[in-house]
């Protein structure tokens, strides 16, 4: 009898215990959908924002039309398309070194590129909005330090481009003129960015960017200038200093005699 009613007891509790779990499933299930479709429908939006054809078609309008570009960028307190677009520029330059170093590359290499390289698009994007910024109070223009990044983060896509130009690059002078043109084109990034973004005076935007175009032809030409293109490029930069350092050498014997 005992044994017959600790029986009818324990089914008692089991049903029970039954009975609050199915109405506790039947509280949360929709709240665990809900959360479900929220996290999916913010996984689609990632999604699309991760996008690199998308990225690309952008780069290319700014390239064709940058005017318009730069006109259209307003500060909506918005970072985050930005910042991915930065974030997915940096992955793009770690996958290009990665192939670019194929041969040699280890393990960790690839894993500090794939860290490194993002982290690196950042910084650049951080400090070129602060460059635009100061440009932006020479110029009498605004100081939105949201708009500055925002059109820096534009620009991101010189970020791959340059790593490519200045490593296919299998000459010194090669390298010269890939240096000099793209460091001129991201001045006139920077200048058409802070003329239409930041609304800076057009006539001071000129004289200023002017010296600092003179300034690049400059360095360029210049002694101090030849090493600072050869670190874009150590292996043909200093290849090169280093034939030339030889060969002065073996004239310098010729000199003396003489």
């Amino acid at each position: 009898m005992v044994a017959k009613k600790t029986v009818k007891k324990t089914l008692k509790k089991e049903k029970d215990v039954l009975k609050s779990v199915e109405k506790k499933v039947k509280t949360v299930k929709p709240v665990v959908v809900s959360t479900a479709k929220t996290y999916f429908k913010s996984a689609e939006k990632q999604a699309k924002k991760i996008n690199l054809e998308k990225f690309l078609t952008d780069a290319l309008y700014m390239l064709l039309h940058p005017v318009k570009y730069f006109t259209s960028i307003k500060a909506d307190g918005n970072y985050e398309d930005a910042i991915v677009k930065v974030l997915m520029y940096g992955l793009l330059t770690a996958g290009i070194k990665i192939l670019f170093n194929l041969a040699s590359i280890t393990l960790l290499g690839t894993i500090s590129a794939l860290i490194l390289m993002p982290i690196y698009a950042i910084l650049i994007t951080f400090a070129l909005a602060g460059v635009m910024l100061f440009f932006s109070y020479l110029a009498k223009g605004e100081m939105n330090f949201e708009t500055s990044m925002k059109a820096v983060a534009s620009c991101i896509f010189m970020y791959p481009l340059c790593y490519v130009a200045y490593h296919i690059a299998f000459s010194y002078w090669i390298l010269f003129c890939f240096s000099l043109i793209l460091d001129l084109y991201i001045l006139f990034l920077i200048y058409t960015a802070t003329t239409y973004c930041l609304k800076g005076e057009q006539g001071i935007s000129k004289v200023i960017f002017g010296i600092f175009t003179i300034f690049i032809i400059v360095l360029h030409f210049s002694a101090s200038g030849a090493v600072y293109i050869a670190t874009k490029n150590p292996t043909v930069g200093f290849k090169h200093h280093f034939a030339k350092m030889q060969k002065s050498k073996d004239i310098a014997p010729i000199i003396n005699i003489k």
